[in-house]
């Protein structure tokens, strides 16, 4: 196959989505059902699987784990110190940091990395992905304390980040990869959460592609690309010198991959919840999933 045509299958679901949602087959009614399905059930699910795999005593495992925090958290400062010297509004200082650290990991990632790498792959892209996904929502909420946020607004933020069921799913998944499950019965249970995981992709995605129709670019294609050049050239690029040169890193592959996920979806939910410039953040989910057509591919390409 074609290394262009590898993601192939993960746009044409979104397209289906869109294109569904066009002739009116789709409603908004079902891509909230969709999402909400994704998010509370088949999403932890997978996270759930695949942090059963992981060995986290491996030495492999813990480099990952450190340079993963490490690089996300760097780019986090290096964004952070860049919009606080800009003369611009608030909001639009959030909105920028939280569409360029906030990648679509999880949703996009997880089945590329399955389509370009392999099934074996899918537990380190858990391992990743959720790190590339959580710390930058957490940091997210504590600059909405700092920049603009009501009193009280951190608190109650942070106990509904520790209700999140992705944060729940984790700490499951974490909790469980450290206990022998031999007994046939967990066996089972295990075999029941992995079909309720293997859901969670096709779904996502084609939710995406109906939440993306209709929306149409309003914003300053500059700001927008900036995000993406951001999101999905330098962060990558960040991974590439610390994890290649700095940590040396034989296999970055799911690193860089998931580093250049476009803009996560969730994001929109955020701007809406704190009264973040949503136009900036839906149009960069359309630009830079848009743009992941080719560099995804691309990232598949040098480094499979």
């Amino acid at each position: 196959m074609p290394i262009f045509l590898i993601s192939l299958p993960i746009f044409l679901i979104i397209f289906s989505g869109w294109l569904l949602k066009k002739f009116r087959v789709v409603t908004d009614d079902w891509i909230h059902i969709l999402n909400v399905f994704a998010y509370y059930v088949s999403l932890p699910a997978l996270i759930v699987n695949s942090f059963w795999e992981i060995d986290f005593l491996n030495r492999g495992s813990m480099n990952m784990i450190f340079w993963s925090l490490t690089a996300i958290l760097l780019m986090s400062l290096a964004i952070f110190i860049f919009l606080h010297l800009l003369k611009i509004d608030r909001n639009l200082k959030t909105a920028i940091f939280l569409s360029a650290t906030v990648g679509n990991t999880i949703y996009m990632g997880f089945p590329l990395v399955e389509l370009g790498f392999g099934k074996n792959y899918l537990p380190d892209a858990a391992l990743v992905g959720t790190i590339y996904l959580i710390v930058p929502l957490l940091i997210t909420i504590l600059l909405v304390k700092y920049w603009h946020c009501r009193e009280n607004c951190l608190n109650e933020e942070l106990v509904s980040f520790i209700k999140n069921p992705l944060t729940i799913s984790v700490l499951v998944g974490v909790v469980f990869s450290f206990i022998d499950f031999g007994n046939p019965f967990i066996a089972g249970v295990k075999k029941s959460v992995s079909l309720l995981g293997a859901t969670a992709s096709p779904v996502a995605l084609f939710a995406l592609g109906g939440f993306i129709y209709g929306r149409f670019l309003k914003k300053d294609l500059g700001k927008l690309f900036l995000v993406s050049f951001l999101k999905m050239i330098i962060f990558p690029f960040v991974i590439v010198l610390g994890a290649l040169y700095l940590f040396k890193m034989g296999d970055v592959r799911v690193l860089i991959l998931l580093a250049s996920s476009p803009v996560a979806v969730t994001t929109f939910v955020i701007a809406e919840k704190f009264n973040l410039d949503k136009d900036l953040i839906g149009n960069s989910i359309i630009i830079s999933t848009i743009l992941s057509f080719i560099v995804a591919p691309l990232v598949i390409y040098l480094f499979r």
